[in-house]
């Protein structure tokens, strides 16, 4: 029994050694790890059983983490690819985009007449379709139309060919209504295509082997022995509102594979493939030269993007300097070199003229001859992607 003051008396108290913990948790991601440092005590230390307690605290100051830089390898310099020979296919007939166009009927509103220009090169035969679908897995054969197609008209070699021709009565032009059902030729609806305008010849092999025109059927398999452009095209309306025909798509057809023609911008202001009046030649002449010498004229296009902007020296220079188009800044994969055939000299020209006697028609005639010779291609203006 002790009293009240033995009872209160203190007893010495055990000291627990405090808790040690892991700085930072390892719940907490800190950054990258650091290198173990020796712990810096603080507060009252004290020895124990041989062990130290106290508590320990980071540096003030962390240090931060640097990766170590692998080493490069040396890159080589870029070497410039290797020059190769593309193949040249000339389109005996080509429909010119820019001149298709509705002409209203003055007796019937909302009826138009549809009219262009085409060139061929050799004799052709011409069919319309409205509203028909193309097969390209036969033979790009046109089906399903559900209007019967205009009757087939042949023409001959030469230039600027007017369709329908002078004169001609409505049973041979292509006439649609858009007072009933215009949305029908508003827009293609997958391989349907709401105005179809095909121009066929024969190739020189096929003459050779006794094929003619009369014996295509309107809208049958292409054959090996026909070369072909087919044009798509539907009803759109211009700013002011007024109906226009907008062309979709152009495709040709050569020794049994087709081919959908893609623009080449800036062709047009190198060469359209006509002789041109000294004014005219005057005018275009910034236009036609190298954007980088300004000095020849373009001939080189940038592909993909379909620039011809350049003469063929600056784009060997160009390819060894840098990958990007002058024009669009975009990446350059391939540049496409045309080899343009000179315009018509003076002495090629007092030559037909000769060869004419005088004569207005043979005269004509033999500019004709002269034009389609000096042809790079007829519908020249487009580059040529195999479908």
């Amino acid at each position: 029994m002790g009293n009240q003051a033995s009872r209160g008396r203190n007893r010495p108290r055990q000291e627990q050694p405090p808790q040690s913990f892991a700085y930072p948790p390892p719940h907490q991601v800190q950054g990258p790890p650091q290198a173990q440092q020796e712990p810096v005590l603080y507060g009252p230390q004290s020895i124990n059983n041989g062990q130290m307690y106290g508590g320990w605290r980071p540096p003030y100051q962390q240090q931060s983490f640097v990766p170590p830089q692998m080493p490069q390898a040396a890159q080589a310099p870029q070497q410039p690819q290797e020059l190769t020979q593309t193949a040249t296919i000339r389109n005996a007939v080509n429909l010119k985009k820019n001149t298709l166009k509705l002409v209203p009927l003055s007796d019937s509103p909302g009826k138009f007449s549809i009219h262009f220009v085409f060139d061929a090169s050799t004799p052709c035969r011409l069919t319309c379709f409205v509203v028909g679908q193309e097969e390209p897995a036969e033979g790009c054969r046109i089906n399903g139309m559900k209007y019967p197609p205009a009757l087939p008209g042949f023409y001959g070699k030469g230039l600027g060919h007017i369709y329908p021709k002078p004169g001609a009565p409505l049973s041979e032009q292509v006439i649609i209504d858009l007072s009933q059902n215009p949305e029908e030729l508003a827009a293609a609806k997958g391989d349907e295509y709401p105005l179809i305008f095909r121009l066929e010849t024969i190739s020189e092999k096929g003459l050779a082997d006794g094929h003619v025109l009369e014996e295509l059927e309107v809208g049958q398999k292409q054959q090996v022995w026909v070369q072909s452009q087919t044009t798509f095209a539907c009803v759109a309306k211009n700013e002011e509102g007024q109906h226009m025909c907008k062309v979709l798509k152009q495709k040709i057809w050569v020794e049994g594979i087709s081919y959908e023609l893609q623009e080449i911008y800036g062709m047009e202001h190198a060469s359209d493939g006509r002789v041109k009046t000294q004014h005219e030649r005057e005018e275009d002449m910034e236009e036609r030269l190298c954007v980088i010498c300004l000095n020849k004229d373009r001939d080189t296009t940038v592909l993909p993007c379909r620039h011809m902007c350049m003469c063929h020296e600056c784009a060997q220079e160009l390819r060894k300097q840098t990958s990007k188009c002058p024009i669009c800044r975009n990446h350059v994969e391939s540049l496409l070199h045309i080899k343009m055939q000179q315009k018509p000299s003076n002495k090629q020209v007092a030559a037909a003229v000769a060869a004419s006697g005088g004569d207005a028609a043979k005269l004509t005639d033999e500019f004709q001859k002269l034009q389609v010779q000096q042809e790079r291609a007829v519908g020249g203006t487009s580059g040529a992607n195999n479908v």
